[in-house]
């Protein structure tokens, strides 16, 4: 049976040691920590993990490594996408061959397609494996001349399509998209900062960056508000908001890093240049006061 595709789901860091290759080790310590934290699945090698800065082979290394040590104890969904169509097949049908449980692409970049292309970039790594796709989203770099529910349509033709992560703070067309679709596509908001928002357009779960270091937090939150409980939900979401300001003001990669060391006394170092290059250091106390903000408060 497929997995239930819905939660909190970590973006996960890809750790890499003090020369800039991916640490292994500190992989498999991170799928550990996730799978005991009973957190909904994991989101592989995506923008959070560097993915355009890292080889096919190593992304290959990533992936084996990391669903081997979920062993079924937790999904993984590994992120394909790449600028050649040929190598997010290849991805595509790696992942499929050790075992994850779905696969996921953001749509092609850097140069300007038409939305033609974009379907076929899908259409293409849909028909490599049987593996469940998400199309991926990113409004700041992924723009469409199709409206959100042409777009939905259209997703809705490539037979493994079922579900989209959507990274957006404006949650209007992630409302189309879900009003057009309904149950066919599991729509997952990729933007922490309207994690809890997200519930009321439809979504079936978060993906993001800040599960890395707060998951079980988030995914207290985010049930309360499924619940029904909205105080508590917006209670959460204004501290969790102000802590995903406060540490991108302060060096979003670096602040990642200490927290993640604070909190679980792994070591994720920093990601590959460059992403984190102006990143400076951050004093234990006021990393401390962040992580105390999400996860001590009432």
């Amino acid at each position: 049976m497929p997995p239930p595709f819905a939660g909190i789901w970590p973006a996960m860091l890809t750790p890499t040691t003090p020369a800039g290759e991916p640490n292994l080790v500190a992989c498999e310590q991170l799928v550990d920590l996730f799978a005991r934290q009973n957190l909904g699945g994991i989101y592989l090698v995506g923008s959070t993990g560097g993915w355009p800065l890292f080889t096919i082979a190593e992304r290959k290394r990533i992936t084996g490594t990391v669903v081997k040590a979920a062993a079924g104890r937790i999904p993984v969904m590994v992120h394909v996408g790449a600028v050649a169509t040929a190598d997010a097949v290849e991805l595509a049908q790696h992942a499929a061959a050790v075992g994850a449980d779905a696969v996921s692409a953001v749509g092609p970049i850097y140069y300007k397609h038409p939305p033609e292309v974009t379907f076929e970039f899908y259409r293409r790594i849909g028909a490599a494996t049987p593996l469940p796709l998400f199309a991926y989203h990113l409004s700041g770099v992924n723009q469409s001349a199709l409206g959100p529910r042409e777009f939905a349509a259209r997703l809705l033709e490539i037979p493994t399509v079922v579900g989209m992560k959507i990274t957006d703070h404006d949650l209007y067309p992630f409302g189309l998209i879900h009003g057009l679709a309904g149950d066919r596509l599991r729509l997952f908001s990729g933007a922490d900062e309207v994690m809890c928002h997200a519930v009321l357009s439809g979504a079936c779960g978060a993906i993001g960056t800040f599960y890395n270091v707060f998951g079980p937090a988030c995914a207290a939150a985010r049930t309360a508000t499924v619940a029904g409980d909205v105080a508590a939900g917006r209670a959460f979401m204004l501290r969790f908001q102000a802590t995903i300001a406060d540490a991108i003001a302060g060096g979003m990669w670096s602040f990642l890093r200490a927290a993640v060391r604070l909190k679980y006394g792994i070591d994720v170092g920093m990601p590959r240049p460059p992403l984190g290059a102006a990143d400076g250091e951050w004093a234990e106390d006021r990393v401390r006061e962040l992580v105390t903000r999400v996860d001590g408060a009432g």
